[in-house]
């Protein structure tokens, strides 16, 4: 698609193409300055758009602000951590946690866990679209007030508490 977005801009069109994110691991990240509305309405960007969705839908990939993918890369989540994400709708902060607790071996299961939590129940729906397009047996959600959570302590394998 991207090809093809260049050929367009070549022969002069005004056409925005997606721009790698160099601070993001592994080169995987990608920003295109568009609004919705462009992206669905504009015939060039109609092939992308189906990409786009089919693949969100599939959870081969994720959309989020370049700004959200911030926070856990700074965390730098690992197959044995337990994370606890109090405000996590709508997940795409999640989703990217979850992605990360599975970077462990090949066809391992991880020993950590993400238990991702929001007060507001619509969002909870929202947040729970995201993680399950992920498919990932370790990730716990909740739909509580944060403030009341009831203490989620892991005890350490090696302590008898």
């Amino acid at each position: 698609y991207f090809a093809e977005l260049s050929s367009h801009q070549a022969a002069g069109e005004d056409v925005v193409i997606p721009k790698l994110l160099p601070w993001y691991p592994d080169s995987l990240a990608y920003q295109l300055n568009l609004t919705r509305r462009e992206i669905r309405r504009q015939e060039v960007y109609f092939k992308l758009h189906n990409f786009l969705v089919a693949e969100t839908e599939s959870g081969a990939i994720s959309r989020q602000e370049a700004v959200s993918m911030l926070p856990p890369l700074v965390l730098g989540v690992k197959p044995h951590h337990n994370v606890l994400d109090m405000c996590a709708a709508p997940g795409s902060k999640t989703a990217q946690m979850i992605e990360d607790l599975h970077k462990g071996e090949e066809g391992e299961l991880p020993t950590g866990l993400v238990v991702a939590n929001d007060s507001d129940n619509a969002r909870c729906y929202m947040l729970t679209h995201q993680a399950k397009r992920l498919q990932s047996p370790c990730v716990i959600i909740t739909n509580h007030d944060a403030t009341t959570m009831p203490d989620l302590m892991v005890p350490s394998p090696t302590t008898s508490t």
